[in-house]
């Protein structure tokens, strides 16, 4: 009796080991996808925002659109819990609560790292000034350039808290 008990529980215990090292490995291809998905609205976006409107994705519909394939309610939370700490780890992905063109107020992704732009092969100015490390930065013909040791601040319009 013994043994057939130990047998069950190393049975089981085998079972939940590669059962989660499968789910480990879906959360990354699936945070794989969900970053290039972010990636891709944020330079839909910067091409032409009249167009796409929004440089941010709803959590919850980008989950729906990732998680597609997947019916069980218990993994799909599972698997989804992975992926949401894996994204939300990246430096390139800022989390916040919008609200959408819709009207609908949910939580979002907005993807702030350096995004690709076909028209300048690779080379991406953010509109906020700011300067990603990663690639080089665009300068404008007119813009005017600054000295080392030249500091530039922060300006918010609301007041300080």
């Amino acid at each position: 009796m013994i043994i057939l008990a130990a047998m069950g529980g190393s049975v089981y215990t085998r079972h939940r080991i590669t059962s989660g090292r499968e789910t480990e490995a879906q959360a990354k291809e699936l945070a794989s996808l969900a970053l290039e998905k972010l990636s891709q609205q944020a330079s839909l976006y910067a091409s032409d925002p009249a167009v796409w409107g929004e440089d941010f994705v709803s959590v919850a519909q980008l989950r729906d659109d990732v998680l597609r394939k997947e019916f069980s309610a218990t993994r799909r939370g599972k698997l989804w819990e992975r992926v949401q700490k894996k994204v939300e780890g990246n430096a390139n992905v800022r989390s916040m609560v919008r609200e959408g063109r819709s009207g609908d107020v949910g939580r979002t992704w907005q993807w702030v790292g350096q995004i690709d732009s076909p028209d300048k092969a690779g080379v991406e100015r953010r509109h906020s000034g700011r300067v990603s490390f990663g690639g080089e930065r665009w300068i404008e013909p007119n813009e005017p350039r600054r000295e080392m040791g030249e500091v530039t601040r922060w300006k918010e319009d609301g007041p300080y808290y």
